[in-house]
């Protein structure tokens, strides 16, 4: 079946956008997207936001709103549901333009997960599915901040929430069901939660591939220099990348450079950034190699040694064997760097309570068990 028609209405002004938050706040539910580039800054640039209510589709354009705290309070409002499909971005976009993101919050694909689909099914897919309607998909990679938006755009954009808000009523039924809504009203609220704390740059280190195979003391300057990256990139609203690599950051701890000859071996570490950031840089490096030990990163197993490699296998296992028997996927259940997190305090001998993150529908499903299963592993040991 091919697309229908869609009508939609611009809010370009203050006072519009206003006026249609009071109204969306007498809704039980919406259904919300975004339109963003992010392709040369850390923070996406909100081109567009669409918003599908019990009447219209309405496209609001960011680049003419400035007062966007009556919209915050509908992103708030607890009995509204903001229904979103693959969030993630969305809700840095939402807390960008206006200091909060959306709760409660359903996210169809988490939702979807629950009824035993992969945590990856995409918006077209999902849409094929459950109306047997085939979506365009041209405007994917288009541009968003051009001016005017083309009708080709503008219909694409308004799809992305005029398809969702009939969906979600048929996926709610569904969960409700097979006794999963209150699982994943759960789930996602934890997502929106996460995604409106403070983020923790001291421990962003913990994500660089191959930290395992540093020392603590240069675990230490590795700790230093992500934490700082972290920082200058929101500071200075760029790529990650470009200010510093994961790679990068590796071989500078690995390295230990003292000077801007030493720097400028570094695979990739431009003279333009070793002229700007070169001495920040040695100081961090200098300030991690002068931390007591006392006050080292503890050592990360590694992941091809033993136990962690037993181990991994015997709690991958386990998550396989649930997983089946709920009729979810694995990923639902436990996250990989979660898992990986969970082996490396459990190897340390660190392990003594349940993960803050498996409290709720996860603990007696799949927490509990892992808890059990690394006891038994640890006992053996």
């Amino acid at each position: 079946m091919t697309e229908q028609a869609i009508s939609y209405q611009f809010i370009t002004s203050n006072e519009v956008l206003e006026q249609q938050c009071q109204y969306w706040l007498t809704q039980p539910f919406l259904a919300l997207d975004t339109e963003f580039m992010r392709v040369d800054t850390f923070y996406p640039k909100a081109a567009l936001i669409q918003v599908q209510d019990d009447k219209n589709c309405w496209l609001i354009d960011p680049t003419k709103i400035t007062q966007w705290q009556p919209f915050a309070n509908v992103l708030t409002e607890e009995s509204v549901l903001k229904v979103l499909h693959a969030c993630s971005e969305d809700l840095d976009v939402f807390a960008k333009l206006s200091g909060e993101v959306p709760r409660p919050l359903m996210d169809t694909q988490v939702a979807l997960a629950f009824l035993g689909e992969t945590l990856a099914v995409g918006y077209q897919r999902m849409v094929e599915n459950w109306l047997q309607i085939t979506l365009q998909k041209e405007e994917t990679r288009s541009d968003w901040l051009q001016r005017p938006l083309t009708e080709s755009q503008c219909i694409y954009a308004a799809a992305d929430v005029y398809y969702l808000y009939r969906i979600w009523p048929m996926i709610q039924q569904k969960l409700a069901d097979q006794g999963r809504e209150v699982w994943c009203r759960e789930e996602c609220n934890q997502i929106a939660r996460l995604a409106s704390m403070p983020l923790d740059d001291e421990f962003y280190y913990l994500r660089v591939k191959q930290a395992w195979k540093l020392s603590q003391e240069k675990l230490a300057v590795l700790q230093n220099l992500a934490a700082w990256r972290e920082q200058e990139v929101r500071k200075r609203n760029q790529p990650r990348g470009r200010l510093l690599s994961d790679n990068q950051l590796w071989l500078l701890a690995f390295k230990l450079p003292s000077n801007r000859f030493e720097l400028s071996q570094i695979d990739g570490l431009r003279p333009a950034a070793i002229k700007r950031d070169g001495d920040q840089i040695l100081e961090l490096i200098r300030l991690g190699r002068e931390r007591s030990q006392a006050m080292w990163p503890n050592s990360i197993p590694s992941p091809i040694g033993q136990p962690y490699r037993d181990w991994a296998k015997a709690l991958k296992k386990l998550v396989r064997s649930v997983a089946e028997a709920n009729n979810l996927p694995p990923e639902l259940l436990v996250r990989k760097r979660q898992l990986e997190q969970l082996l490396n305090s459990a190897v340390r001998g660190e392990l003594n309570q349940m993960p803050e993150e498996w409290r709720g529908w996860r603990e007696s499903l799949i927490g509990e068990p892992l808890l059990a299963k690394l006891t038994e592993l640890a006992s053996r040991r």
